[in-house]
């Protein structure tokens, strides 16, 4: 239900921030004229994207035919919304970048004039499930977040696509319930006749390396 809320919360989010009065591209030449020229630095957007991991993923459940431990591998592809901070570089040479300026409600333009740097991106990411999983508990400091690193490419004013190297946490069975496969499992001379994910006697949050391949909407 949470990721439900989150997910809701975030596209309304994406859509509110997409509904700005909005901008329009200016030449150069006119933005060198207007002068006091801003420059987006860091930039905070929202992604959407798939994930693959590296290694193979385990699912582990006890047959409710014969009560035997029985392991499955399960997809190594998945769905991941993300947080991500990105810069650009080498702006100079791969991209150029853009000229910018605000329209109010009436599509005129106003304020300063922006420059929006195109090309190549460092970008970082923060998974948002593990995102939210820490405000809810101890708080942001010292806790494990899934997220990665890596480029991204500008297009326009808003938009990305980037590719990140990530870390990212799946619930695993431990390595002795591995070995358990096929068999029964007896806890004090009787058969377990279920598992339940939450237990860390037999499963444990492991990180396993992936690559994801997101589209980046930019919020700032």
């Amino acid at each position: 239900m949470k990721k439900i809320l989150l997910l809701i919360f975030l596209l309304n989010t994406f859509f509110s921030f997409s509904q700005i009065e909005g901008a329009k591209e200016i030449s150069k030449e006119d933005a060198d004229k207007l002068g006091n020229i801003k420059k987006k630095g860091i930039k905070f957007g929202v992604s959407f994207g798939f994930n693959q991991t590296f290694d193979e993923l385990v699912d582990a459940r006890i047959s409710p035919i014969d009560t035997t431990l029985t392991l499955q591998n399960t997809s190594r592809t998945s769905f991941l919304l993300s947080t991500t901070l990105s810069f650009a570089i080498l702006s100079k040479w791969l991209g150029g970048g853009r000229y910018y300026r605000k329209l109010d409600v009436s599509g005129n333009p106003v304020g300063d004039p922006y420059f929006v740097p195109s090309g190549l991106s460092i970008v970082t990411s923060i998974n948002l499930v593990t995102f939210n999983s820490a405000l809810g508990g101890a708080g942001l400091f010292n806790q494990k977040l899934d997220g990665g690193l890596g480029l991204g490419y500008t297009f326009g004013e808003n938009v990305q696509l980037a590719l990140t190297y990530e870390m990212i946490s799946f619930r695993q069975p431990r390595d002795f319930l591995k070995e358990l496969n096929g068999q029964t499992v007896e806890v004090n001379g009787s058969k377990l006749m279920s598992l339940n994910l939450d237990d860390n006697d037999y499963f444990i949050d492991k990180y396993i390396p992936s690559i994801s391949l997101k589209i980046i909407y930019i919020l700032n």
